[in-house]
């Protein structure tokens, strides 16, 4: 019974042409996967970055806008865009990781607040992968009236 399995070789290349796409398409599947993760958190973190230069640009003072047309923050800001990011970081956060201002600039000929955030997304990915860290910047220009 097991002799005439072994002279009858039709089916071997049936097997190693399933083996050789499986090696084949596994790892592409896994890097499709992976860069959709990223691709979202990326996504995610931009959008928290532009909301939080919205944010931060609220906190202008405005009086001291409309004297002198300089764009002053507030000591408040940098609190206010905080809580924006954190509300809007939701993936992020279910999966354990915690995205921080890294930086809230001016820019006083253009008028605008410029927002940075960085997160290290190295959570979502396996723990052969090196070390993933994003950054995304928002910015929003301050408008008024001014002398």
């Amino acid at each position: 019974m097991v002799r005439p399995f072994l002279r009858d070789r039709r089916g071997y290349s049936l097997t190693w042409a399933v083996g050789f796409l499986a090696i084949l398409f596994v790892p592409l599947l896994v890097l499709g996967i992976e860069v959709g993760r990223w691709e979202h958190a990326r996504g995610e973190l931009y959008k928290a970055a532009d909301l939080a230069a919205l944010a931060a640009a609220q906190e202008v003072d405005v009086a001291h806008f409309r004297e002198t047309g300089e764009v002053l923050l507030l000591p408040s800001a940098l609190e206010v865009a905080e809580r924006y990011v954190a509300a809007n970081t939701g993936y992020l956060t279910r999966n354990g990781i915690a995205a921080h201002i890294a930086g809230i600039a001016v820019d006083q000929t253009l008028r605008e607040v410029e927002v940075t955030v960085v997160a290290d997304i190295s959570g979502l990915f396996p723990a052969w992968v090196p070390r993933v860290v994003i950054r995304g910047r928002g910015t929003s220009e301050v408008r008024g009236r001014v002398p």
